[in-house]
């Protein structure tokens, strides 16, 4: 990276407005119709109110909330009593906000971590047991913490391995880990089997909730067959939530949730320095006060109404588009998604090769690695496109069976 000189003189804000206009000439738009990477839209009126809040409170810093800004300290409180209430959390159960689903899933990592040392001692060296799917934020929990992550080789059904999570547990073992969903797939991980082999073992039980946490609870009430995967699954000690995904307040806002109040004590960080006690629950000291601001706002425009409003609508939109995919010869639906994103492939057909046609037909998509597979992440704004992503799909996949469409990227496919 090369030296870039401050400007000898500052410019005025019409000149620096001007500059990022042509800066960003070439990025994408946040969420569309065709965009189908991970983006959260379900109506501008919602995007106002995420975005007002957050303006409200973008200079006030969260980590004086309990003293200079008790309105933010008010707002984190009841942002997280409502997590707790919408996950089926049991009276005396804690937690706080956090910046993100990688810092609450690692902010995990670092409870149940302090928590063995008290917890387990027998367990000199120790280790996580995740999925195969599991997300890439406990690796970097896993090298930034000391903790050792066993990392399954395969998944059933694009389903955590229960048999092989319970041969894999030793002397070293403190935590188990189940995505509900995974990053990739819709499809939840058997949390309740588990969450009894953590049980039975004496092991924390951490829940990635991050991307279903505004997604199934709603659905199991609108009467889709979702498996049980929240705290009132006994064995479960702590969970991830993201608010700024189908939560819909403004980036970036996510919550660490623990079964039990008393297990702050093992989250936090807290040493004596030169101006007192310095304590944080968090990675992070200072915290703009927009993103929790912005997330109380959202959560009291929308309530459970809103929500529940706002899944059945996504959950139809998800439904159109797997009944589409799945009538097109040569594709197939991979597993049985419980929540809005899902990856299909082809046992046939060089998906990557569809993937290309259909960016070359202007639609944006993630993809998957284990197996190939094109990525679809479902918000509001799909709902005008179905139609016309599945012709385009259609005729790409008969396209790449005639010859007609080939592969051309051969770079490795990226998370970010």
């Amino acid at each position: 990276m090369t030296h870039q000189r401050l400007p000898a003189r500052g410019c005025s804000w019409s000149q620096v407005q001007a500059q990022m206009a042509e800066a960003r000439k070439d990025d994408l738009p946040w969420y569309g119709p065709r965009y189908f990477k991970p983006t959260y839209f379900m109506g501008d009126d919602i995007v106002e109110v995420a975005d007002k809040a957050y303006q409200m409170y973008i200079s006030h810093n969260l980590l004086y909330g309990t003293s200079s800004f008790p309105s933010l300290g008010r707002y984190e409180t009841e942002v997280v009593g409502m997590l707790l209430d919408i996950l089926n959390a049991p009276a005396g159960a804690g937690g706080n906000l956090t910046t993100g689903g990688t810092e609450s899933n690692i902010m995990a990592v670092k409870t149940a971590r302090d928590w063995a040392r008290e917890h387990r001692p027998d367990a000199p060296n120790p280790q996580i047991i995740a999925p195969h799917t599991v997300h890439m934020s406990f690796d970097k929990a896993s090298q930034l913490l000391g903790v050792k992550l066993v990392t399954l080789d395969h998944s059933l059904d694009y389903r955590a391995d229960v048999k092989a999570i319970s041969a894999a547990i030793n002397p070293n073992t403190i935590m188990l880990v189940g995505s509900a969903p995974p990053y990739a797939y819709g499809t939840v991980d058997p949390i309740s089997e588990i969450a009894t082999l953590a049980a039975r073992h004496g092991l924390w039980m951490h829940v990635d909730c991050c991307l279903g946490g505004f997604i199934l609870p709603f659905a199991r009430k609108l009467g889709y067959a979702i498996p049980d995967f929240d705290f009132e699954v006994p064995g479960v000690t702590s969970m991830s939530i993201d608010i700024h995904k189908y939560g819909y307040s403004a980036k970036g806002i996510s919550a660490l949730l623990l079964c039990q109040a008393e297990f702050e004590k093992f989250r936090r960080f807290s040493v004596d320095g030169l101006t007192g006690l310095y304590s944080t629950p968090n990675i992070a000291g200072s915290r703009s006060g927009g993103a929790v601001s912005s997330a109380w706002a959202v959560m009291r425009y929308l309530g459970e109404e809103g929500y529940l409003k706002s899944v059945k609508r996504i959950l139809e939109i998800r439904d159109r588009f797997i009944d589409g995919i799945q009538a097109i010869d040569e594709l197939e639906v991979q597993g049985r998604p419980h929540a809005y994103q899902f990856g299909f492939g082809s046992d046939t057909l060089d998906i990557f090769a569809v993937a290309d046609g259909m960016a070359d037909r202007g639609w944006v998509s993630g993809r998957g690695v284990e197996p190939p597979a094109i990525l679809l992440m479902i918000n509001a704004s799909h709902e005008t496109s179905v139609q016309a992503y599945l012709g385009d799909l259609a005729t790409v996949a008969r396209d790449v069976k005639a010859g007609r469409v080939t592969r051309r990227s051969t770079q490795q496919v990226r998370a970010n």
